[in-house]
């Protein structure tokens, strides 16, 4: 055992005293520091072809077309042997028969090589180590290693080796990795405030790859930070110029929103002063809303979510999922954003690294939602990153902000999500950041996360906001029983309910009585206000699901089960049932029962006025 142990470690060490290649610039083979001649250039093609797919095999067909392309010679596999012959002579020159790099395998040959042999595998596994610090927040480790790794590069990729097939099916993807490496590693000087160090640099990058408008971003931001504002508009005038003339095209959306910041010397384009790294800016923002004033009851759903079971905890951070989330669903205008708003001032002391606020406008009217890529520009801007430090894409943007939040703690309220498909994305990495999501939709696809339903208030809840609303002076006189059917007009609707309090508050001159008489007669829903929030839910269903909500407008009656809508409707009870299911989702039916379903009030109203207007129409 000893004696098999001691002949390994003598053939490791031979290894690692064996051959070096490089194939970042000009093909390479060195050996204790001396370079080892490959004159030939067949020879020079044939060990590239195996070293750019080093430790596989690679098949004879395959070398012989990179040797020769579409029309190789009469007995080109036998000639090919020979090449191989010929170049482990010359391997031979830097190593011994026992641990001679190049194996014949069936069907092919094979180069045995690690790390320390080949400046490839090192290059890509250091970018690899780069890309996992600046995940895990470490950005000065980050730009070390990216210096180290383009450090291997002693010009284009195979340089000296004469095939059109490696540089047509290799050299392109090695290039644009060092180019993304690059783009990465003055990204990361910007940020820290080095601008000064890479002007020159980037003038000379920027001749080299006059198509890559990143380059001249990062160009322009260097000469503005630098207080050369009309060398940074001159730049944009070049690569506008150059791309208009030379591919027919204009310079993209990056390039036009910098030129603008810099016409007008937007803020944002400065260093944030506690920027040592774009990724770690230390930026700590404060963007919750105000609380409303007139916020009554749900203390119990509150104290489900402010104080999350120990067991809960535990579970989430041992298991590795995340921020934990939570997801505030129900109907329009039962006051979901006014419950997370509450919910978060309460947990904010819990998270100094920062709180964020974003509405996602899944329900707005006249808008559509935003979009993941825009939502994250704005929470990326809120946490210091400069602008021309966005990365383009929303995965880059999803990554880049998973990166930033990994070992700090934050808060993020997503409020009106259209679906889950918009949440994901913005969902950040480490388990002591927390989300609170608001919805109209029960969005429960979303992985790990908590839901919880708000119900319209109760009733002596929803006489307590009312008087909040209006004054309890102006309606203390009032009769108990005239107060409570105003409120009862409301359906309990937080929204129903505060817009009416503001009506009668707003006509010194109204009594309860008046105003009960308002909401009594004419339509309701517009006095209240909720028929412009229900249209919002109604226009993002789809045809069959808004058939069967006005319907169900239609009946007089409580509950309505599978087997009932189906007869209403003229479809099958799994049709039906599957409808149903959808509108409880939309939280436009209440289910108070396992497979039993029924329309609030102010619901059934407006579906009846749309089955109306339909049928007008």
């Amino acid at each position: 055992m000893l004696r098999r142990d001691a002949r390994w470690g003598r053939d490791m060490a031979k290894q690692a005293e064996g051959p070096k290649f490089h194939l970042l610039g000009p093909l390479r083979v060195l050996h204790g520091g001396r370079e080892v001649p490959v004159p030939a250039a067949k020879l020079r093609i044939l060990l590239a072809s195996m070293l750019l797919q080093a430790n596989q095999m690679v098949s004879a067909d395959e070398l012989v077309a990179h040797l020769w392309g579409e029309n190789p010679p009469t007995g080109a596999h036998t000639t090919l042997r020979s090449y191989v012959m010929r170049l482990r002579r010359v391997l031979r020159q830097s190593s011994d028969e026992r641990s001679e790099p190049i194996r014949t395998l069936s069907g092919g040959y094979l180069v045995h090589a690690d790390e320390s042999q080949l400046d490839l595998l090192r290059f890509h596994s250091t970018l690899a180590t780069a890309q996992r610090m600046g995940a895990e927040g470490d950005q000065g480790r980050e730009s070390a290693l990216l210096r180290e790794a383009l450090g291997l590069w002693n010009g284009p990729a195979l340089s000296n080796v004469p095939s059109d097939s490696l540089h047509r099916d290799f050299v392109p993807g090695l290039a644009e990795r060092r180019y993304s490496a690059l783009e990465q590693r003055i990204h990361l000087d910007l940020a820290r405030g080095a601008h000064r160090e890479v002007i020159a640099e980037l003038q000379d990058v920027v001749r080299a790859c006059p198509w890559r408008e990143r380059f001249w971003a990062q160009l322009m931001l260097a000469l503005y930070r630098q207080g050369r504002q009309a060398e940074a508009l001159d730049a944009f005038q070049q690569v506008s110029e150059r791309l208009r003339n030379e591919l027919g095209i204009a310079v993209g959306p990056e390039l036009r929103c910098l030129h603008r910041q810099i016409l007008t010397s937007d803020p944002v384009l400065d260093l944030p002063p506690r920027s040592t790294t774009t990724a770690a800016t230390g930026a700590v923002p404060a963007e919750l809303p105000l609380e409303t004033c007139h916020f009554v009851g749900r203390q119990k759903q509150l104290s489900q979510l402010r104080d999350l079971p120990a067991a809960e905890t535990r579970q989430a951070t041992h298991a590795m999922v995340g921020a934990r989330v939570c997801v505030v669903d129900g109907m329009a205008g039962v006051g979901k954003t006014a419950f997370a708003v509450r919910l978060a001032h309460q947990l904010a002391p819990r998270f100094p690294d920062g709180q964020l606020f974003v509405d996602l406008r899944g329900f707005a009217q006249s808008e559509s939602p935003v979009e993941p890529a825009t939502a994250l520009e704005l929470i990326l801007r809120s946490l210091g990153v400069p602008g021309a430090g966005l990365p383009s894409t929303e995965g880059a943007r999803a990554a880049l902000f998973r990166g930033l939040t990994r070992d700090r703690r934050i808060l993020l309220v997503l409020d009106d999500a259209a679906d889950e498909a918009q949440v994901r994305p913005l969902l950040p990495a480490g388990s002591g950041c927390r989300v609170i999501v608001t919805s109209r939709r029960r969005l429960a696809r979303l992985d790990h996360a908590r839901l919880l339903t708000l119900d319209v208030l109760a009733q002596d809840e929803a006489v307590q906001l009312f008087k909040a609303v209006v004054g309890p002076r102006r309606v203390g006189a009032e009769p108990v029983q005239l107060l409570e059917s105003v409120v009862r007009h409301c359906g309990g609707l937080p929204l129903a309910l505060t817009l009416a309090g503001a009506r009668l508050r707003a006509r010194p001159g109204w009594d309860l009585s008046h105003l009960a008489e308002s909401l009594a007669s004419g339509d309701p829903l517009g006095a209240y206000g909720v028929a412009r929030s229900l249209q919002l839910s109604y226009v993002r269903l789809s045809d069959a699901q808004q058939r069967m909500l006005c319907l169900l407008g239609r009946r007089q009656g409580h509950d309505i089960d599978g087997q009932a809508a189906a007869l209403l409707a003229g479809i099958t009870p799994r049709e039906a049932e599957t409808l149903l299911e959808s509108l409880a989702d939309a939280n436009l039916l209440q289910e108070p029962a396992a497979g039993h379903y029924r329309l609030h009030r102010l619901v059934q109203e407006f579906a009846a006025g749309r089955d109306q207007a339909l049928a007008g129409g």
